[in-house]
C-alpha cells in the first residue's frame, strides 16, 4: 500500500450538532495498517477546523494539544516531551501569536520566555539555562531586537552586549571571556562597522586593532602577540590591504615586509627567517600576478629561484645544492604552467643525474635518461602521450646491459630479462598489466 494512505484521514461522522453546525470527527495515523493515531479534530463542512485539536506521538503520547475556532488557532497551544511535560507554550488569537510565550526543559523547568504581539516577538525575552539562570536578555520590537541585547555565561558573568536600533546593530558592541576579561569591542552604524575594532586575549593585552568605516576595514592595522610584543602593522584602503605591511617575530626581529596596492602584492617583498637571515625575496607586478622569487637556505645560500606570469609558472626555473657558488640541483623550464624542453637534476659533483624530456606546448614527457654519479647511461624510458610506452633499458655502470623490458601505458608488459654483470640472463619475468604473472630462475 502507498505510504501517502498514512497521510490520508480516516473520518467518521458524528450525529451531535455543535455551533449549530454538523462537524466530522477526523482522524490520522503513523501507519499504514492505521494502529498509531497521529491526529484527532473536528472539521465543518466547508473543511475548517474547529474545537479541540490533539496531536500524539507514533508511541501515544500526547505531543500538541490547541482550540481552533473556525479554523484559526484561538487558545493556548502546547507542545509537550514524550514525558508529559509541555516543551512550549503560546498563545493565539485569530491565528496570530499574541501573548505570552514559554518554552521549557523536558524536566519542566523555564527555558525561555517572552511575549508576541500580532505574530511578532515583543518586549523582553529571556532565555534560560537549566539551573534557572539568565542565558539571554532580548527586548523585541515589531518582532526586531531593539536597545541592549544581553548574553551570560552559565556562571553568571557578561558574555556579550549589543546595542540595536531600527532593527539594525547600532552603537557599541562588547563580548567578554568568562573571567570577565574584554574579547572585541567595536561601533555598529545601520548595521555595519564603524570606527576602531580591537580583539583581546583573555589576559587582557590587546590582540588586533583594526579602523572600519561602514562595515570596511579603512587605515591602520595592527595585531601584537598575547606577550603584548608587535606581531603585524599596516594599512588597509575601502577593505583591501594598501601600502607597506611588515610582519614580526617575538623576538622583535622582521619577518616580512610586503607592499600591497589594492589588495594585490606590489613591487620587492622580503620574508626573514627569525635569525633575521633573507628567507625569500620577490618583485611583483601585474597585480601580482607576475613575480620573479628567490628563496634562501637559512645558511644564506640561494635555495631556489622562480617566475610566473599571469600566475603561472613561465621560463627558467632553478634548485641549487645547499652549498657556496649555486651548484644547481634541478634545471627546467616551464611554459603557461607546463615543463617543456629538457628537465636535469644533478649529483652534487656537476654531473647530469636524469635527463627528462618534454613536449612543447603539452607539457607531456617524451623520454628520459638516468645516469651514475660518474656520468655513465644508468637507464633509458621511452613515452608516449605522457606515459611510459615502449623499450625499457637499464645499464650496469661498464655500460653493459643489466635489465631489458617494456612498458604499455605505464605499466610494465610482456618478457623482462634481468642480466648479470658477465652478460647472461639470470631471471626473467612475464608482466601482464603491471603484474608478475610468471617468474622463472636460470
Amino acid at each position: 500500500m502507498s505510504k501517502l494512505l498514512s497521510l490520508i484521514p480516516v473520518a467518521l461522522l458524528l450525529s451531535t450538532v455543535a455551533f449549530g453546525q454538523n462537524l466530522r470527527k477526523v482522524t490520522t495515523y503513523h501507519d499504514e495498517s492505521m494502529t498509531s493515531v497521529k491526529e484527532v479534530y473536528y472539521m465543518t463542512p466547508d473543511s475548517a477546523i474547529v474545537g479541540y485539536y490533539n496531536r500524539y506521538y507514533p508511541t501515544g503520547e500526547r505531543e500538541a494539544f490547541a482550540k481552533f475556532v473556525a479554523g484559526k488557532k484561538d487558545s493556548v497551544f502546547t507542545e509537550y516531551y514524550q514525558n508529559g511535560q509541555p516543551r512550549m507554550q503560546v498563545t493565539y488569537v485569530q491565528d496570530q501569536k499574541q501573548g505570552p510565550f514559554r518554552a521549557f526543559h523536558p524536566d519542566g523547568r523555564l527555558l525561555q520566555e517572552g511575549s508576541y504581539e500580532k505574530d511578532q516577538q515583543s518586549n523582553v525575552f529571556k532565555t534560560f539555562y537549566a539551573d534557572g539562570k539568565v542565558r539571554k536578555e532580548t527586548n523585541f520590537v515589531n518582532g526586531f531586537p531593539e536597545g541592549l541585547v544581553r548574553e551570560f555565561y552559565p556562571n553568571g558573568k557578561l558574555k556579550s552586549e549589543i546595542t540595536y536600533k531600527n532593527s539594525q546593530q547600532n552603537g557599541p558592541a562588547k563580548t567578554y571571556f568568562d573571567n570577565g576579561n574584554l574579547e572585541t569591542e567595536g561601533t555598529y552604524r545601520n548595521g555595519m562597522l564603524e570606527g576602531s575594532y580591537k580583539t583581546y586575549f583573555d589576559n587582557g593585552q590587546l590582540e588586533t586593532e583594526v579602523i572600519n568605516v561602514a562595515g570596511q576595514r579603512n587605515g591602520t592595522f595592527k595585531s601584537y602577540y598575547r606577550s603584548g610584543k608587535l606581531s603585524t602593522e599596516g594599512s588597509f584602503v575601502s577593505g583591501k590591504m594598501h601600502g607597506p605591511s611588515k610582519a614580526y617575530f617575538e623576538n622583535g626581529n622582521l619577518r616580512s615586509m610586503i607592499t600591497y596596492r589594492n589588495g594585490q602584492v606590489q613591487g620587492l617583498s622580503q620574508i626573514y627567517y627569525e635569525d633575521g637571515k633573507l628567507k625569500e625575496e620577490g618583485q611583483y607586478s601585474n597585480n601580482g600576478d607576475d613575480r620573479k622569487i628567490t628563496t634562501y637556505y637559512p645558511s644564506g645560500n640561494i635555495k631556489t629561484e622562480e617566475q610566473y606570469k599571469n600566475k603561472l609558472r613561465t621560463g627558467n626555473w632553478k634548485t641549487y645544492y645547499d652549498a657556496p657558488g649555486k651548484k644547481v640541483e634541478i634545471a627546467e623550464t616551464f611554459n603557461a604552467d607546463k615543463l617543456t624542453g629538457e628537465r636535469v637534476v644533478y649529483y652534487e659533483n656537476g654531473q647530469a643525474k636524469a635527463r627528462y624530456t618534454y613536449g612543447k606546448g603539452d607539457g607531456k614527457i617524451v623520454s628520459s635518461k638516468e645516469y651514475y654519479e660518474s656520468g655513465k647511461l644508468k637507464s633509458e624510458t621511452s613515452y608516449k602521450d605522457g606515459l611510459r610506452f615502449g623499450p625499457y633499458k637499464q645499464y650496469f655502470e661498464d655500460g653493459k646491459v643489466e635489465v631489458l623490458g617494456q612498458h604499455r601505458n605505464n605499466r610494465a608488459t610482456g618478457t623482462w630479462k634481468y642480466h648479470n654483470e658477465d652478460g647472461k640472463v639470470y631471471k626473467t619475468r612475464l608482466y601482464r598489466n603491471g603484474e608478475v604473472v610468471e617468474e622463472k630462475e636460470k
